[in-house]
């Protein structure tokens, strides 16, 4: 069995980085046979890099973009729990980095122009899908590439609605339902998207 890279991709709590950790774990022959270590390729922090490659699907004026760009300047961006290895590595990458690489990836497509309202310097991460794959490079020849690992990013919405939630006054008797009925709603449509 081969080397079977694992991901898990999330939004931070304050919804301000996309975290990107290596969960492959050790290899084991039955529980983990696509594990780290012998017979499939080891860690070490000497023989191996790690480059990150995201794909983020998102609007920009109701006009629907699939952005892909490789994370050039991982070091800044990636902490290795252990020492001498790569295993466990986790990745979090800020709102204004990948911002600025959709903005960038989107001005050099060839007749791509980036809409004037895009903030490339954004203080949180956007609310959409997001896309991470990794390549560990073995040798100078030799690279591992993960499969794609997707994650919805919901972060900012989930604010939203724990706001309005938070604002109703519950005790009051003779108020209009109006804004309750808007905040279920509000939490019932983000249980669907939770829940997807």
């Amino acid at each position: 069995m081969a080397l079977d890279i694992k991901l898990k991709v999330k939004t931070s709590d304050n919804c301000k980085n996309l975290v990107i950790e290596d969960i492959t774990g050790k290899f084991e022959n039955t529980q983990n046979p696509g594990g780290w270590g012998e017979p499939n390729q080891t860690p070490l922090l000497s023989n191996d890099s790690v480059d990150v490659f995201i794909t983020a699907y998102h609007f920009i004026d109701n006009v629907q973009y699939t952005t892909t760009f490789q994370v050039v300047d991982i070091l800044y961006y990636i902490a290795f729990p252990f020492e001498n290895t790569i295993e466990g590595f986790k990745i979090s990458l800020p709102s204004d980095v990948i911002s600025t690489y959709i903005a960038n990836q989107i001005s050099i497509e060839d007749g791509a122009v980036l809409p004037e309202s895009y903030n490339t310097v954004q203080e949180t991460l956007e609310d959409n899908i997001y896309e991470a794959r990794v390549r560990i490079k073995v040798s100078q020849s030799d690279s591992i590439i993960s499969k794609s690992f997707k994650h919805t990013s919901i972060c900012n919405t989930r604010k939203r609605v724990e706001s309005l939630l938070s604002s109703i006054d519950l005790s009051c008797q003779d108020c209009d339902q109006l804004d309750f009925d808007k905040a279920l709603l509000a939490k019932s449509i983000l249980e669907g998207l939770e829940n997807d």
